[in-house]
């Protein structure tokens, strides 16, 4: 009797785990992906819109520098004048410092300049553009 409730228990997990799956609802929104990021990364992200008379400005360079270390682009500004930075480590404090570059236009402000202390960071810095006379 046993073996014959083994045997029964047996085929039951068999069948069980050859049966189809159902399939998976498909959304239609299209989502854009985010920064995949590692939980308690250290690090930060920055993002923001660069305008002109209240329009994204397309095409703007976007820098950062760490307290002892040169300029270094992270971000070039969209149709709609955003940026978006990829994830960038930063292993403890930091004083960091954003600016834009863009030919023939100054910025407001000229840049952030803030510490970053230990751990993450997603941060929103805009810049208004105005020509240069």
């Amino acid at each position: 009797m046993k073996l014959k409730f083994i045997v029964i228990l047996f085929i039951f997990l068999i069948v069980a785990c050859n049966l189809p799956l159902s399939a998976p609802s498909v959304s239609t929104a299209i989502v854009p992906p985010g920064p995949t990021i590692p939980p308690n990364t250290l690090g930060l992200i920055v993002r923001g819109h660069v305008t002109l008379n209240g329009a994204g400005l397309v095409g703007v360079e976007v820098y950062k520098r760490f307290s002892a270390y040169p300029w270094e682009r992270i971000a070039t500004t969209d149709e709609n004048g955003y940026y978006e930075s990829e994830f960038i480590a930063i292993p403890g404090d930091e004083m960091v410092s954003i600016q834009v570059e863009f030919a023939r236009y100054n910025f407001e402000p000229p840049y952030y300049y803030w510490r970053h202390y230990y751990g993450f960071e997603d941060t929103t810095h805009d810049f208004v553009a105005s020509p240069v006379p």
